[in-house]
């Protein structure tokens, strides 16, 4: 693909998903009980990382910021889904969440 900030850049729609991330929403409910909701999207936050020393951290940093803004901690969340395509990543961002990041 071609480069997307300068001719001779190295950055392309392919390998800078940190830029082109997109956002989804679940709706959780009982099958047997319409327009029961079982939970609630209390927080969302946005992220933007540096492309060329935190590429691919969103998720850590975007869990540490809500962890931080609604004064709880991991050990709160039953289930984290961080949606992601490698295996390799997904390591990275458990990493990064199991040290101590703080996010202002």
């Amino acid at each position: 693909l071609k480069t997307s900030f300068s001719k001779n850049g190295t950055h392309t729609p392919a390998n800078s998903t940190g830029l082109t991330d997109g956002a989804t929403a679940c709706l959780l409910a009982n099958e047997n009980t319409e327009h029961q909701a079982l939970g609630y999207i209390l927080d969302s936050v946005f992220i933007g990382t540096d492309p060329y020393e935190e590429l691919l951290l969103g998720p850590s940093y975007a869990i540490n910021k809500l962890l931080n803004r609604n004064k709880l901690s991991l050990d709160d969340i039953d289930v984290f889904e961080i949606h992601e395509a490698f295996a390799g990543q997904v390591l990275a961002n458990l990493n990064a969440l199991s040290t101590t990041l703080v996010i202002e």
